[in-house]
């Protein structure tokens, strides 16, 4: 189960994927609005949740390369 701050940064992930069809650049997201709630290691304690998410991520990404 995902906390507040966790669900706010997997829908700002939405919002840009939404907005430019990929993630390529992982870099984007130690910027705001990506850190307004803490940074990826701050909020995503449990490193498994957050190479869940990074796993459906470059899914994504490959889905829309094919």
């Amino acid at each position: 189960m995902l906390d507040s701050r966790q669900i706010y940064f997997v829908n700002q992930i939405v919002e840009y994927i939404v907005h430019n069809g990929i993630m390529k650049d992982l870099s984007v997201l130690q910027e705001s609005p990506f850190t307004d709630q803490g940074s990826i290691v701050e909020i995503f304690t449990d490193v498994s949740v957050w190479m869940g998410i990074r796993k459906v991520i470059d899914t994504i990404n490959a889905n829309a390369a094919a």
